[in-house]
């Protein structure tokens, strides 16, 4: 079968590629970059350059293709013009679905985020949560339209179309830029990292990567046309999940608190730098804010309904850690 791809030189897709390909499947991949393209080193890959903001270019890496799964996305902490972050994942998102409906694919697969839900202030977060807080920054914002956009292609264009969410995804990365927690756990294991974020006491969600892009050939299997499912593993706070790291890497390290405060000057001076000097910032006033709340996710249903995998994070950390020490 021809798949189509967006976001295949990145964490998550490039995990996908590589299970597709195992299934002996054609893909087709949308690349920015053919130098990044030949990292794509897996049977039946064929890259078309292009750019998700471009149609035409997606047109021609579809061309025959009965299933997509649209994955690319800025997900920058900051970028100096915000309308970026509109034109590549709502535009582009756009595209992608439009795309599908004149090449008559049979099923796409749209990559969301848990953070779209908000903070779990009324209990734990399912999937028929309706966000009852303001949006904290322009990802997830613009995360948010791109979701609606996709929804209207369900029900105005009759696009067979299902949307899953990856809550904190960890694990080892194959190429492209690894998540946040990666590279946490990265700092924790080589760089003796020592501080909680906040009080140690934030709950967030912990999905292993490897899952996440089970997850996605799952719903593409199984999933409900205009379902969405969230791509989760396990709640910890931060103080268990470093605990739980520190055994997974045979660590035994005290560990600091950063008072909110703290970090709310250092995110202001991060910002400063890069509005006054183009630094590009670590993390920004909104990304703090969104630290102050709990995350607390139900991935039950796509447990339920898809037979999501959810690896035990004490194995998802203990492959992480010998990961990271290879990588010195």
């Amino acid at each position: 079968m021809k798949i189509f791809v967006s976001g295949s030189t990145g964490s998550i897709g490039a995990h996908l590629v590589k299970m597709l390909s195992g299934r002996g499947h054609t893909i087709h991949v949308l690349v920015r970059s053919m130098e990044k393209a030949r990292q794509l080193t897996f049977e039946n890959v064929y890259p078309f350059q292009g750019d998700i903001t471009d149609k035409e270019s997606v047109d021609k890496a579809m061309k025959g293709c009965e299933q997509a799964y649209h994955v690319a996305a800025i997900a920058e902490v900051w970028a100096k013009d915000t309308g970026i972050f509109y034109d590549i994942n709502v535009q582009g998102t756009v595209n992608v679905m439009q795309s599908a409906v004149d090449n008559k694919v049979k099923r796409v697969v749209f990559t969301s985020t848990a953070g779209i839900f908000g903070p779990s202030i009324n209990g734990v977060i399912t999937e028929k949560k309706i966000r009852d807080i303001d949006i904290f920054n322009e990802y997830e914002g613009s995360k948010l339209m791109a979701e609606s956009k996709v929804k209207d292609f369900v029900n105005l264009h009759g696009l067979d179309a299902v949307i899953v969410s990856p809550t904190r995804v960890y694990g080892p990365f194959l190429f492209g830029e690894p998540s946040s927690i990666t590279l946490m756990i990265d700092k924790f294991v080589n760089d003796s990292w020592r501080f909680y974020p906040g009080d140690g006491k934030g709950v967030g969600n912990y999905v292993y990567i490897e899952d996440v892009a089970m997850g996605h050939i799952l719903a593409m299997e199984k999933g409900k046309r205009g379902e969405t499912y969230l791509l989760g593993g396990e709640n910890y706070d931060y103080v268990t999940f470093f605990r739980l790291l520190g055994e997974a890497a045979e660590i035994n390290r005290s560990m600091l608190k950063i008072p909110m405060w703290t970090q709310s000057l250092y995110a202001r001076e991060q910002l400063f730098m890069a509005v006054c000097f183009g630094n590009k910032p670590q993390v920004t006033p909104g990304w703090i804010i969104k630290g102050k709340y709990n995350y607390e996710l139900s991935p039950e249903k796509a447990i339920r309904e898809l037979g999501l995998p959810v690896t035990p994070i004490e194995e998802g950390l203990k492959r992480s850690v010998e990961w990271v020490r290879g990588r010195k």
